[in-house]
């Protein structure tokens, strides 16, 4: 049985239906059928809580440095918005 995966190919990072955590993760969502890029749309949504005490993993580091997100007025990430992104930049891809 084939299974497919969306990649968002700039970061790397796959795509994710979420209502709260944003749109990328490292694993993402699995499709049993070619899925739709209507789904995806013309942005994704970033969610990252970290004060300046707290390390940034791997995934909130590439997301960070990719969409250009900078810190707040207190040196942490508090960043729930929607970006912008070219239909281009995703692909699907088969597992």
């Amino acid at each position: 049985m084939k299974v497919y995966k969306i990649k968002h190919k700039p970061t790397g990072l796959f795509f994710t239906p979420s209502k709260g955590y944003g749109n990328l993760s490292v694993k993402g969502k699995i499709y049993d059928r070619v899925p739709n890029m209507k789904w995806v749309g013309d942005g994704v949504r970033i969610v990252i809580r970290k004060w300046v005490t707290e390390k940034l993993n791997k995934k909130e580091q590439t997301i960070i440095n990719y969409f250009n997100i900078q810190k707040d007025s207190r040196g942490g990430y508090w960043v729930d918005s929607y970006f912008s992104v070219e239909p281009e930049d995703w692909k699907i891809i088969e597992l």
